[in-house]
């Protein structure tokens, strides 16, 4: 990777930001973890609890809608430390990454923050069935497959990592595409979000 954890918020500052409003789409936010490790930047990732009406089992960002009122970024921020128990400070934030839609019916926003790793998590049983962490360097490395899927009236590219027996694809293998462009400094796939 080109750029370090300190030179991301400059990168996600200048990058090209793609912003959506679908009609009868809802707001959401997700938290993109960039756990500062001891061996190297990992990032955090959830698996759905299993009794969820949308995407159950499925690998994820901490995150979901927004209350009336609510910023994205404190979206983002509230449910992470709602799943997972992690209380993320607002000074942690780099920025934010495309608007991504989803399958539920909900626009989300990356938000990505800095964190110290390790500390302790407090795992939501209702939501979050576990965490695990990947180094942002092993990502980094992996040539994601992709396909183009139909979303509404509209058409997107949807990235998929294979990493150590874990498919992270769809909404979360898009973010995943989205962040690792923005720290190599290379342009997004076209079809990518849309």
């Amino acid at each position: 990777m080109t750029a370090t954890l300190q030179e991301l918020g400059a990168r996600l500052a200048a990058a090209e930001r793609v912003s959506m409003d679908i009609p009868g789409f809802r707001r959401a936010a997700v938290l993109v973890p960039l756990l500062e490790a001891p061996g190297g930047p990992e990032l955090l990732f959830t698996v759905r609890a299993a009794s969820l009406a949308n995407h159950a089992g499925q690998i994820a960002f901490p995150g979901g809608g927004a209350e009336p009122g609510e910023t994205l970024e404190a979206a983002a921020l509230r449910e992470t430390e709602e799943e997972v128990g992690l209380a993320v400070a607002p000074a942690s934030v780099l920025g934010t990454l495309s608007d991504h839609p989803s399958p539920a019916g909900y626009v989300a926003t990356p938000v990505v923050a800095r964190i110290a790793w390790p500390q302790p998590l407090r795992l939501n049983p209702v939501e979050v069935a576990e965490v695990f962490t990947v180094p942002l360097q092993e990502l980094a490395g992996i040539a994601p497959e992709s396909e183009v899927k139909q979303l509404r009236d509209y058409r997107r590219r949807i990235f998929a990592y294979q990493w150590h027996g874990r498919r992270i694809w769809g909404f979360t293998g898009n973010v995943v595409k989205n962040l690792l462009d923005v720290l190599e400094g290379r342009p997004g796939d076209p079809f990518d979000p849309w």
